[in-house]
């Protein structure tokens, strides 16, 4: 009998060692849209209406730089003697109102977007979390005994709004800058499409920046949210033994090493600031490097007759 149980004593420890042994599965595309098979018909009604208004909302950006084109060539138009004084303020009236437009406009299907996704992503990962804790309590009971203290209700916070940050704001943020950009190159190739394609030669370095330094911070931010969980558990584990660490007058030694894995998150969080002050930058130069650009072609080209308003080139 003794022999047994000391045989099944070494299958459930080799099992626990396999486990920890295996190598952690690295997150994927589909693993984003497995998270959606928790939501319902609801949560799809609002993910739904929530596309929409983020393409809806993503698209305004630009038609406002087609007001503003012809806005700004109205300017030049009267500046030539092409327009009077009641027709130039005529003119000016009726574009100020497509501005209040477009940002009436803008304001509330962004609010609709984010109030949608937001509400769907609450209620999908509730159901995420009552799944967790179902198969939390079915789990073996030896896995509560290799168990950090604490560290699967840690997991289910951290983890579980990491999901809900990354189905509602972010991926709503994601559907209208990915809109904003189609709408603009859209609008670019429509109103002239060869000073469009000049302009675009700065697009592939913006991107390569952003891939640089999004492949840079990954790692880095997994360091300080280990760091950072590390204390967590640590800090669970001293307030359930806390009467052990009064008894022992262990609380100076318990403060100290908390400390310390707060200043290990400390040092690697201080590498993102230098790599972040440099990625900001140079997004910034890919920009208005492209405006430069964009305003020198448009120069040359309005000087050949191949642009008949300077509102093209604002546009």
């Amino acid at each position: 009998m003794d022999a047994d149980n000391e045989k099944k004593i070494l299958v459930e420890d080799s099992a626990t060692t396999t486990q920890k042994d295996e190598p952690e599965k690295q997150a994927e595309l589909g693993d984003l849209w497995r998270v959606f098979r928790f939501a319902d018909r609801l949560d799809w009604i609002l993910n739904f209406t929530s596309l929409i208004c983020s393409i809806a909302s993503g698209a305004t950006l630009p038609l406002m730089t087609i007001v503003f084109g012809q806005f700004t060539g109205r300017f030049s138009d009267y500046a030539s003697g092409k327009l009077d004084p009641e027709g130039f303020q005529d003119e000016v009236n009726t574009f100020v109102l497509w501005f209040v437009y477009l940002f009436v406009g803008k304001f509330v299907l962004s609010y609709l977007a984010t109030l949608t996704v937001t509400v769907s992503g609450i209620r999908t990962t509730r159901v995420l979390r009552q799944r967790f804790l179902e198969h939390l309590l079915r789990t073996e009971i030896w896995y509560f005994d290799t168990a950090n203290v604490g560290s699967p209700a840690t997991q289910m916070t951290t983890n579980v709004t990491r999901i809900n940050q990354g189905i509602a704001e972010k991926l709503s943020l994601l559907i209208q800058g990915l809109a904003m950009f189609v709408s603009s190159f859209v609008v670019a190739i429509a109103v002239q499409w060869k000073l469009a394609l000049i302009t675009l030669t700065v697009v592939p370095l913006f991107f390569f920046i952003i891939g640089v330094g999004m492949t840079l911070d990954a790692p880095i931010e997994a360091k300080v949210q280990g760091s950072y969980s590390q204390a967590n558990v640590f800090a669970q584990e001293v307030m359930a033994s806390i009467r052990t660490v009064h008894a022992f007058w262990a609380q100076g030694r318990m403060t100290v090493r908390y400390d310390d894995y707060l200043k290990e998150a400390h040092v690697h969080g201080k590498k993102k600031s230098f790599m972040y002050g440099v990625m900001s930058s140079s997004t910034y130069f890919c920009m208005y490097a492209g405006n430069a650009l964009a305003f020198w072609q448009g120069f040359h080209m309005y000087q050949s007759g191949e642009i008949d308003s300077v509102g093209t080139v604002f546009t």
